[in-house]
């Protein structure tokens, strides 16, 4: 099978979407599968090695500090898919390349998936900024499409101001969406969560949930020990982790203010941050406050082979985002042998209540009870770790790539090219 990816989104920028078509790649392609990536190009002088991978030029920073723009599509790109004949496309963002990758299908009447692995709905309350994307996304959304005059009308009455912002950048979020959703012969969510998003948003394709395969990051004993030395964490600290964008989005302030509880009962707890954005520095500043602020460290962004470190010497994971769409470093946590405790209990079905975790409710006071829980309790602990080896099997790379092909066999074995439409009495004159 030949499967076409177009994405805005991968490697080397390094979040979940980036991951998660990296891994895809990989594992379709130990199953004997052709898989072409259509991404931006990093820079000027990225020099890609895989003659798979198709890069296109971009600018930086037009929402926010690691989004890359693609303005311009080369005829010889264009002929260049062409050429590939590829059986399936799947696009994992609906930016300029992802939208290139719905265009060219629905065109050439090539089965059409897409993954939904955003929450837009939620994230435009924390970035308004990207409204004119929005706006551009619904009024493109149609020409994608190739819809007729309601489509249109639809996308011009979505960009009608609202009183809020963020109403406006949600109406126009459901809208724009929805209908190229619906042109799609397989939409994927990943969680049962995103799943109920989209229904109720009336969407009628087929829909389908596949959380991102992970497997555990191996580590060495001399990559623990570096980290150890460079970070100060002593064998006998108890590390609270937490590994994501360091936005506002992912509800970090309320893990720092349970520690200020957590800290005051527990003299070995460590509070860790890993990852990078733009409110980096907005909450080192409320970790400054914090009394127990000589605990707390701001690892910026590390490279994802080497998270085994970190996950392997973790006491417990936190997570306490509200609007992530699937759970890929709590299932990475699980992998390791991490107990986790989180806040959304749809995100991921690899934690279980009570038995490699807790939910907890969205308060500090809460969160901090459910951590200091895990950590007071060796044999709870020992009990919740192996359970989360357990749970973190089931989401294997290769079982989830496995599932992803007979979805992508299923969608092509069920497609129907749409019929061509009849001419009119009078152009047939």
């Amino acid at each position: 099978m030949k499967i076409g990816i177009f994405t805005d989104r991968y490697l080397p920028q390094t979040d979940g979407i980036c991951y998660s078509v990296e891994t895809y790649r990989i594992e379709l392609e130990k199953l004997g599968h052709e898989v072409y990536v259509f991404a931006p190009k990093p820079s000027w002088r990225y020099k890609e090695r895989s003659s798979r991978i198709i890069r296109f030029a971009s600018v930086k920073g037009l929402f926010w500090e690691d989004y890359l723009m693609t303005f311009y599509f080369p005829p010889q790109a264009i002929k260049q898919i062409e050429k590939l004949n590829l059986d399936i496309i799947h696009y994992q963002t609906p930016g300029q390349i992802g939208l290139l990758g719905a265009y060219y299908a629905i065109r050439h009447h090539i089965p059409l998936v897409t993954t939904y692995h955003t929450d837009l709905f939620e994230y435009v309350k924390h970035y308004p900024s990207v409204l004119p994307g929005t706006i551009a996304l619904s009024l493109l959304a149609p020409v994608i499409t190739g819809g007729g005059m309601e489509e249109y009308r639809n996308a011009l009455s979505s960009i009608k101001p609202e009183r809020s912002v963020d109403k406006w950048n949600q109406k126009i979020v459901v809208r724009g969406l929805t209908l190229l959703h619906n042109h799609c012969d397989l939409v994927i969510t990943p969680s049962l969560k995103m799943e109920k998003q989209l229904r109720s948003w009336k969407t009628t394709s087929r829909l389908a949930t596949l959380p991102t395969g992970v497997d555990k990051i191996t580590t060495t004993k001399r990559e623990i020990a570096h980290i150890r030395k460079k970070y100060d964490l002593q064998k006998d600290d108890q590390i609270i982790l937490s590994v994501s964008r360091i936005g506002t989005e992912k509800n970090l302030g309320l893990i720092i203010e349970s520690f200020d509880i957590i800290g005051a009962r527990n003299p070995n707890a460590k509070l860790v941050f890993i990852g990078y954005g733009d409110d980096l520095e907005l909450f080192k500043q409320q970790a400054a406050k914090s009394p127990y602020a000589d605990r707390i460290q701001f690892t910026g962004q590390i490279d994802h082979q080497k998270l085994g470190a970190f996950y392997s010497i973790g006491s417990v994971y936190g997570c306490a985002a509200l609007t992530d769409t699937q759970g890929m470093t709590l299932n990475e946590a699980a992998c390791a042998g991490m107990p986790i405790v989180m806040i959304d209990k749809q995100v991921s079905e690899v934690i279980v209540n009570g038995e490699n975790g807790y939910f907890s409710r969205n308060t500090a006071k809460d969160f901090a009870a459910k951590i200091l829980q895990v950590l007071s309790n060796p044999k709870l602990h020992a009990r919740m770790s192996k359970r989360s080896i357990e749970l973190g099997a089931q989401v294997s790379a290769s079982k989830q790539a496995a599932k992803l092909l007979r979805l992508y066999e299923e969608t092509i074995r069920d497609y129907e090219p749409p019929k061509p439409q009849l001419k009119s009495f009078f152009k047939q004159r």
